[in-house]
């Protein structure tokens, strides 16, 4: 028997008046008329919206929820600060250091307004947990690092059980761009998308077949084998601390249209599911809709634009 999450709720506090003034910038953009608008900031003020990772991208995303209206958030993270996470992650200070991530940004996000609920899984999403974290949620998305397999794994299954959870978002960056890219219950699971048995040992050679499967547009500089060279150096991910705002706007914007029922002709233009997915690279205007294959994109993009041959 799988023992009980751990669960630490920050309960919020609605003010009517103080809400709909907080939010009202936004309504224009929730659709073509007032009644439209209402019942769409509606949609967002009562949805619940899971968030596991609380790194570079998802803290950030969960403070854009809360902007928006979203005023129930689950936050999922078992780690905590280090210095070198100032660089790009929301509620990393060195007064946060050594504090767990979940946590620092539940409470942030909550002092925002103190109208949002939020729910903290400080032991992050593990068997145990997944079930519970899911649960009620209309959305969720999966930030957590794309090495924790088993972790992932156990998301995934739990989103795939949900009777309620109406869609999952990741997103991912390398260099200059960022990905966004959507899970759907009938269709390619990530077990059969990464086919990679949950405890793997984490050598460089599965890193590599990781790196492609999930992040398959090469940066145009540096080149790969000096982003490889860095990793196998320094034993950390190189990130560009400004790449994961790219990841807030791609994912903040796609979650407002699938909570307010939104995606789709006439108002929008739908994300596909795996394995296809959008990519948008700030350095060089490049954008579009790929598939994930486990091959590069754009194979020797550094060496076509430096003249390397």
């Amino acid at each position: 028997m799988l023992k009980k999450a751990r669960i630490v709720t920050l309960q919020g506090i609605l003010n009517e008046k103080v809400y709909q003034e907080r939010v009202s910038r936004s309504g224009c953009f929730l659709g073509n008329s007032l009644l439209e608008q209402v019942a769409n900031q509606a949609k967002l003020s009562n949805a619940v919206v899971g968030v596991a990772g609380a790194g570079g991208i998802g803290g950030a995303v969960a403070l854009g929820l809360a902007r928006l209206g979203v005023r129930h958030i689950k936050i999922a993270d078992p780690d905590s600060f280090e210095i070198s996470n100032i660089n790009r992650q929301f509620g990393a200070s060195l007064e946060t250091v050594g504090r767990n991530k979940a946590l620092v940004v539940a409470e942030l996000v909550h002092q925002l307004a103190g109208d949002v609920t939020i729910e903290v899984f400080p032991e992050g999403i593990q068997k145990h947990t997944a079930e519970a974290f899911v649960e009620g949620c209309d959305l969720v998305l999966d930030q957590m690092d794309f090495y924790s397999i088993a972790e992932r794994y156990a998301l995934h299954r739990s989103y795939r059980r949900s009777e309620k959870c109406k869609g999952m978002l990741a997103s991912s960056v390398v260099g200059w761009g960022a990905n966004i890219y959507k899970f759907e219950k009938d269709g390619l699971t990530l077990e059969g998308f990464y086919s990679i048995p949950e405890d793997a040992e984490m050598t460089p050679e599965l890193v590599d077949k990781l790196v492609k499967l999930q992040a398959s547009y090469q940066p145009r500089f540096p080149s790969i084998p000096n982003i490889y060279g860095w990793m196998h150096t320094t034993g950390n991910v190189p990130i560009l601390s400004i790449a994961p705002t790219a990841s807030h706007y791609l994912i903040l914007c796609r979650s407002t249209l699938i909570i307010c029922d939104l995606e789709g002709p006439p108002y929008s233009t739908v994300l596909p599911p795996m394995p296809k997915y959008y990519w948008f690279d700030g350095s060089t205007f490049d954008n579009g809709i790929y598939e994930f294959d486990g091959q590069w994109v754009n194979p020797n993009e550094h060496e076509k634009h430096f003249k390397i041959s």
